[in-house]
């Protein structure tokens, strides 16, 4: 029996993983249309299922019973379900995290010689896995700009939310009207909308022209180095990634000899994209614009709709949970797009849109019952 580093969850994990990465890229090979990138998954899959074979042979030198591992068909199921509802890129987004962690483990076996008659197998793994991550790379730069997309509607539509929220809030004990209300909303939203569009025009122009000239000055100097040079960068573009210093001297050489792969990994490392990804200003100044009225609409409809039925304060009832539930899918969509925390993020969307609605509500409340304020 073989003497290892590793425990038998270790290796009964790793081999698990591997079997449902290939059952994942085989599933989304089945739903892709597109020609090119189906051969390209199917293509990992198969690399994976040589992987997974690796593992197992590992368990059976070490006296591992393995064949009653299987894949998780949770993780495979719920791939296709983004895939198809959220398009490839988001998915990939949403994998990235774990992508990372794989190389990273596999890095510091590697580095630790964990598996030591088969490190140059494994090693030979880790530049799989490396090379899989540069490809979905790709693929996520040529979808970037759908999440990028993704990002600007939530944004604008959350802080539509918040401020239309806010100002119909404060004005709910104060005016008896509910078209009152409503056209000082309508107000409020299409004054919002035109600034939140120019100031995401604004900004996303002056992020795009410095991450353009960062990245055609990258692509020029991978250009000009020689080899050893560019195996250098490429080595110091790896150990930014979490890759140790050891591992990324030996891969580094292999995936330096296409430059553009070289340009790949330099670009994300120092820039944290690729060209493919730059976010166009208009199109971030339209989705944010449009989503941040989509958001005012939304706060501002119960008042004409139901306000001569229920009051306003009803009306502010039923505000209050519609900006509940579009926070808490604005938060979802925004962690995932962002790879962050998403219960987090759902919770501090909505917590934040009822405090700002709460206390503009106070105010008014407030001005209502000392002052004697009331408008018909």
């Amino acid at each position: 029996m073989m003497e290892l580093k590793l425990s038998k969850d270790e290796i009964i994990e790793n081999y698990r993983d591997e079997l449902t990465d290939a059952e994942i890229y085989a599933a989304l090979a089945k739903v892709e249309s597109d020609d090119k990138l189906r051969k390209e998954l199917l293509k990992l899959s198969q690399y994976e299922v040589s992987h997974a074979e690796f593992w197992r042979f590992i368990a059976n030198q070490a006296g591992i019973d393995v064949s009653g591992v299987r894949p998780s068909r949770f993780s495979v199921s719920f791939s296709v379900l983004i895939r198809r509802l959220l398009g490839l890129g988001f998915l990939v987004k949403l994998r990235e995290s774990a992508e990372v962690e794989a190389i990273k483990r596999y890095g510091e076996m590697v580095r630790k010689k964990a598996l030591s008659p088969y490190t140059d197998r494994l090693r030979e793994i880790l530049l799989d896995e490396v090379s899989h991550e540069e490809v979905f790379k790709e693929e996520e730069s040529k979808f970037e700009a759908f999440i990028d997309n993704i990002r600007d509607a939530m944004y604008g539509m959350s802080d539509g939310l918040v401020e239309v929220l806010a100002a119909v809030a404060g004005l709910a004990p104060v005016v008896t009207n509910p078209m009152l209300i409503t056209l000082a909303g309508l107000i409020v939203g299409t004054a919002g909308t035109l600034s939140m569009a120019v100031g995401a025009y604004m900004s996303t122009k002056a992020q795009r022209d410095i991450r353009e000239t960062m990245l055609s000055k990258i692509d020029i100097e991978l250009e000009s180095l020689g080899m050893e040079d560019r195996t250098r960068r490429v080595k110091d573009a790896l150990s930014k990634m979490g890759i140790d210093e050891k591992t990324a001297s030996e891969i580094a050489p292999t995936l330096s000899t296409d430059v553009s792969i070289s340009k790949k990994i330099t670009e994300v490392s120092e820039v944290g994209l690729s060209e493919e990804a730059l976010e166009s200003p208009g199109r971030s100044a339209l989705y944010t614009g449009i989503f941040y009225l989509v958001g005012a609409l939304l706060v501002i409809a119960p008042f004409p709709l139901l306000g001569y039925v229920i009051g306003n304060v009803g009306s502010l009832y039923i505000s209050i949970v519609l900006v509940a539930l579009a926070q808490a899918i604005s938060g979802l969509l925004t962690a995932i797009s962002g790879s962050g925390r998403i219960a987090h993020t759902m919770a501090m969307n909505i917590a934040l849109s009822l405090g700002a609605a709460a206390a503009t509500y106070t105010i008014g409340t407030i001005a209502h019952q000392l002052l004697h304020i009331a408008i018909t």
